[in-house]
C-alpha cells in the first residue's frame, strides 16, 4: 500500500499541485483510514508518513499524529461507501479560479469531456479542517468526483489513487486555460 501513496505524492509533485508539506491523501480499508501524517512531505513519502486512523473514532487522541484533514475524509468515507481514496492537493491555477466563481465550467476539450462543471465550496469562512468543510463537502462529492474549497484546495476522490489524481490533472489542466483565455481576451 505504501508504494501507492508514494506514487500518487511524486504524480502531484511532478505536476506541481503541491507545494512541501502541503496537501494529504487517504486509503479506506474497511472500518479503517490510512492517512498521510500531518506535515509529511507528499512528494517524497515514507513509511512512517502514514497512520492508520479508525473510521468511526473521531477522538483526537486516536489520530493525533493524522494530517489536520482527516476529519473531511472521513465525513467524505461515512458519507459515500463507494469511494475509497481521497486526494487533497493545491492546485494553483484552480484555487485562482475558486476565488470569484462558485464553479469552475471548463472551456477545453478534455475538460469538458471529464470534468464539464466542477462545483466551489464557497460558503466556508475557515476551510483547513474546519467542521464547514467536513459539514458541507460530503453532499457537493456525492455528485462529483472533485470539489474545489475556495481559496484552499481541491478534494478529489475515486476508487483508486490514480483516478483521484487524473480528475485534479485534469481541472488544473482545465483551469490554466480558463485563465489564460482570460488574460489574452481584451477587457471593452
Amino acid at each position: 500500500m505504501i508504494e501507492q501513496f508514494v506514487k500518487a505524492g511524486q504524480d502531484l509533485a511532478s505536476e506541481g499541485l503541491i507545494h512541501s508539506t502541503a496537501g494529504n491523501m487517504s486509503i479506506r480499508k474497511g472500518d479503517v483510514i490510512y492517512v498521510t501524517r500531518h506535515g509529511a512531505r507528499i512528494g517524497s513519502l515514507k513509511f512512517n508518513d502514514i497512520v492508520r486512523v479508525n473510521l468511526l473514532d473521531d477522538r483526537k487522541d486516536a489520530q493525533a499524529d493524522a494530517s489536520v484533514e482527516v476529519k473531511v475524509h472521513r465525513s467524505i468515507y461515512n458519507s459515500a461507501p463507494e469511494i475509497s481514496a481521497i486526494i487533497h492537493a493545491h492546485p494553483v491555477y484552480s484555487i485562482v479560479l475558486s476565488l470569484d466563481s462558485e464553479k469552475i465550467e471548463c472551456i477545453d476539450c478534455e475538460g469538458q469531456f471529464y470534468l464539464p462543471q466542477v462545483p466551489v465550496l464557497f460558503q466556508c469562512a475557515e476551510t483547513i479542517g474546519s467542521e464547514c468543510v467536513e459539514s458541507n463537502l460530503p453532499a457537493l462529492m456525492s455528485s462529483h468526483k472533485i470539489v474545489v474549497v475556495r481559496g484552499h484546495g481541491v478534494f478529489s476522490c475515486g476508487k483508486t489513487f490514480d483516478e483521484a489524481f487524473g480528475y485534479i490533472s485534469v481541472l488544473e489542466s482545465a483551469s490554466k486555460i480558463i485563465y489564460l483565455k482570460r488574460m489574452l481576451t481584451p477587457r471593452g
